[in-house]
């Protein structure tokens, strides 16, 4: 007998009135069938869930979504941390090199300071060693000494910016005199020193070639864009899910816009550490010092705190909590990974997520940091003292970054008038209590 035709006859012969098939039950069944015919089964279940969702409502079958994506997708193997990515590209590197940076990458990554020295984060001594191996690789090729000269560290720079730009040939010019400080120690180079600040004022002049006017949709249009997708995800007619993506990627952009923090603190909330809901539609948000951008040795400083009030957000956090986080799986982050369970979405690939919903809603991708740039400006054109303002909401210590990275709020009030002229009949965006 097939035991999935059996289960669909019970449940149509059932109604709406009658018990729903709970999570044991479901579970063993699904294990049954996927025993008899394999993979099948999930197509089977993916059908028994709609046909359930028919009969008893998307709400009431959510637990079909969790049966079938805890059976198709499991566990996989621990992502490597950012000091295993570190030690990695230093192991790429000749012996010497390799022993002086492994030593400074140990003593960086037990948080100890020798006098004298600076506490290289793990992403600095990756990019180090990265840009050393690229610096050995080109010296190698061309027949040149390892140890850089004004000349040769120029022409490496012109080479680099011929293929990227002028900001990566900047980098790359700093980071190999960075390594260089660690390998060989007592190196001293004006001729470099002056190559690298060069550089470094071309890319200052060259500007960020990857960010856009186009890019300033207005933090409120990203904001409302959130609060859409959630919309959408509630009147899917299963709750499965890619209903739990889409009020996650939903949840991702309205808290983004009111929370403008980076990719890597945004990928860390979890529910019930960094991000609670204390009552009073108020989110509070703690995040350690080690998800902030600072310096290595402030990572053990003062964490970062904000409480959001705002009864629309807390109400959608609540809701998402509480019906369609649990379909991922039953662990506490907020942006889960929808490959991995147990695990979150990376901050690189949080960036990427809210490109792609925005240049599918606006033709054009804002990714989260970009999206800092929406609410610095809107913040500067409307707020009184609006780049003090913006400088403490992007967590800027000084105003000046915020006036020479974001404020790029001329003819944006003029573009917003016209925008809610266009969305009059929309409701307004609450008002946040920062």
């Amino acid at each position: 007998m097939n035991a999935h035709l059996t289960l669909l006859r019970a449940m149509r012969a059932a109604g709406p009135y009658s018990r729903v098939p709970q999570h044991g039950e479901l579970q063993e069944h699904l294990q049954d069938r996927f025993a008899a015919v394999g993979k099948t089964a999930w197509a089977e279940f993916a059908n028994v869930q709609r046909v359930a969702a028919g009969i008893w409502g998307a709400e009431a079958t959510a637990h079909f979504g969790q049966v079938l994506r805890a059976a198709r997708v499991s566990a996989k193997t621990k992502r490597k941390t950012d000091w295993q990515l570190a030690e990695e590209a230093v192991e790429t590197l000749p012996s010497p090199w390799r022993e002086a940076l492994s030593g400074h990458g140990a003593l960086s990554k037990q948080g100890e300071r020798v006098k004298g020295t600076r506490i290289w984060s793990a992403a600095h001594l990756r990019n180090v060693a990265l840009a050393l191996g690229r610096w050995a690789n080109h010296c190698q090729t061309s027949g040149l000494p390892l140890t850089p000269t004004g000349a040769s560290l120029d022409a490496y720079a012109r080479a680099v910016a011929n293929r990227a730009t002028a900001r990566t040939a900047a980098d790359y010019a700093a980071r190999i005199l960075s390594g260089f400080s660690i390998i060989a120690p007592g190196f001293s180079s004006e001729a470099c020193d002056f190559v690298a600040q060069d550089w470094k004022e071309r890319a200052a002049k060259e500007g960020c070639t990857t960010k856009t006017g186009a890019q300033l949709v207005g933090a409120r249009r990203i904001y409302d864009l959130g609060f859409e997708l959630m919309d959408a995800a509630r009147v899917r007619p299963v709750r499965g899910t890619q209903a739990a993506k889409e009020f996650r990627n939903g949840i991702l952009l309205a808290l983004a816009t009111a929370l403008p923090q980076r990719a890597r603190a945004m990928s860390a909330l979890a529910s019930g550490t960094t991000l609670q809901l204390i009552g009073d539609h108020t989110i509070r948000i703690w995040l350690p010092a080690r998800l902030l951008k600072l310096p290595e040795d402030q990572k053990n400083g003062e964490p970062f705190e904000r409480l959001l009030t705002c009864q629309k957000l807390y109400e959608a956090v609540e809701e998402y909590l509480e019906k369609f986080r649990p379909i991922f799986d039953d662990g506490t982050f907020l942006f889960p990974s929808s490959l991995n369970r147990g695990e979150a979405v990376t901050e690189q690939h949080l960036g990427r997520l809210a490109g792609d919903l925005t240049e599918r809603a606006f033709g054009v991708r804002v990714s989260l940091h970009r999206l800092r740039d929406n609410v610095a400006t809107d913040a500067s054109e409307y707020l009184s003292t609006g780049g003090r303002k913006a400088a403490y909401l992007l967590g800027h210590k000084d105003e000046r970054t915020t006036q020479r990275h974001y404020d790029h709020s001329q003819g944006i009030a003029v573009a917003q008038e016209f925008i809610d002229l266009v969305e009059a009949r929309r409701a307004s965006m609450p008002e946040l209590a920062l």
